[in-house]
C-alpha cells in the first residue's frame, strides 16, 4: 500500500537524517557544510555587514571541533570549512572590524589544533567573465554557472525568460509526462511576500526582478512505487532550467521549498497552485552587475561521491 511505502521512508529519515542528533560523521560533516555555506554567502553579500553570522561562526566552530577530536582530520570539507572560517577572520581583520570575543577564541580554538587547511578566497567575476563559455563545450558551460546573488536594477526581458522555459522543455521525465509547473512572477510586492515566506534569501532576494516558482503535478503519477517521482522530475527540470537561464545571461540562484506544513499552508494562500501540486522549489532572476562575487561550494572529489560495483 501507500501508506506502507510512506512509512518505510519515514523510519529511515527518522533513524538516519541529521535531525535530532549529529551522532555519525557523515551527519556531522553534513551540518559542517551546511554553516560554512551560510558564511561563503555572506562573504560575497552585495551589502556585505561586518561581524554577521556570529551564531554561524561558533556552531561552524563547534562542529570544527567536534569532528577534529572524533573522526578523520583529512576530511576534504573539514579543511575546507577551517579556511572559509579563517577567510572571515582575515576580512575583518583586513577591515580593522574588532570581531566579537567569543568569535576570536572559537576560531583561535581551531586553529589551535593546526590542521592542514584549504585556503579559501571566494569567486570574483566581471559580467562578461561570468557569460565567456555559455557558447563553449559543455564541460565549459557546465563549470561556468554559479549561484549569483547580486542583480541589478534593470529587467529581464520576457523573451529571456520564455527562451529558457522553452530550452528546460526538453528535461526527461518519467514516462513523458512532463508533471513540472512553473509560476513566473514580476511584481516586486509579490516577489517580496513570497520570498518573506521562503525565508532563505536574507540579504539579496530584495534585489530579484523575476521569481520562478517550481511546482509538480502529483496527479501524473500513481502506485507506492511512484510516491517520490514527483520531486525526481521536478528536480530535474529545475537544473535544466537553470542550465538555460545561464545559457540565456540570466544570473540566478535556486533556493529550498523544504517546506513545513505551515509553510506550505501559507504558501498555498498566495500562490495559484492546484491543490494536487507540490512545491518543487524557486529561482530568484536577475541581470548580473558589471562585477560581482559567488561563493566557492567546494565539491567533492569524484572517489567519494561515486562507488564502483
Amino acid at each position: 500500500t501507500i501508506k506502507r511505502g510512506y512509512l518505510y521512508d519515514y523510519k529511515r529519515y527518522i533513524n538516519y537524517a541529521d535531525t535530532y542528533e549529529s551522532n555519525t560523521s557523515t551527519k556531522l560533516m553534513g551540518r559542517i557544510i551546511r554553516e560554512y555555506h551560510v558564511i561563503e554567502k555572506g562573504l560575497t553579500m552585495p551589502e556585505r555587514r561586518l561581524g554577521f553570522g556570529k551564531d554561524r561562526i561558533l556552531s561552524l566552530c563547534n562542529a570544527c571541533k567536534t569532528y577534529i577530536e572524533k573522526y578523520n582530520t583529512d576530511e576534504l570539507q573539514l579543511q575546507h570549512a577551517i579556511g572559509v572560517l579563517l577567510e572571515y577572520k582575515k576580512l575583518h581583520e583586513t577591515e580593522n572590524f574588532v570581531l566579537d570575543t567569543e568569535i576570536q577564541d572559537a576560531i583561535a580554538k581551531i586553529e589551535s589544533y593546526n590542521i592542514h587547511t584549504i585556503a579559501t578566497q571566494q569567486l570574483h567575476f566581471t559580467k562578461e567573465e561570468y557569460f565567456s563559455t555559455i557558447n563553449d563545450d559543455f564541460a565549459k558551460f557546465s563549470n561556468s554557472r554559479k549561484s549569483v546573488r547580486n542583480f541589478t536594477t534593470e529587467p529581464i526581458s520576457q523573451a529571456q525568460i520564455t527562451h529558457a522555459l522553452e530550452l528546460a522543455r526538453n528535461t526527461p521525465s518519467a514516462c513523458n509526462r512532463q508533471s513540472w509547473r512553473t509560476y513566473v512572477y514580476t511584481d516586486k510586492k509579490t516577489i517580496e511576500t513570497l520570498l518573506k515566506i521562503q525565508g532563505g534569501n536574507r540579504g539579496f532576494g530584495h534585489l530579484a526582478n523575476t521569481l520562478i516558482v517550481l511546482c509538480g503535478e502529483v496527479g501524473m503519477f500513481y502506485g507506492q512505487a511512484e510516491r517520490n517521482e514527483v520531486f525526481i522530475d521536478g528536480g530535474m527540470y529545475a537544473m535544466n532550467l537553470l542550465y538555460a537561464l545561464h545559457y540565456n545571461k540570466i544570473g540566478a540562484c535556486i533556493l529550498n521549498c523544504s517546506t513545513t506544513v505551515e509553510k506550505d499552508t501559507l504558501l498555498r494562500k498566495h500562490i495559484p497552485i492546484k491543490p494536487s501540486e507540490v512545491f518543487i522549489a524557486m529561482i530568484v532572476c536577475g541581470n548580473v552587475p558589471d562585477t560581482f562575487s559567488v561563493p566557492i561550494s567546494k565539491r567533492y572529489e569524484l572517489t567519494k561521491t561515486n562507488k564502483e560495483v
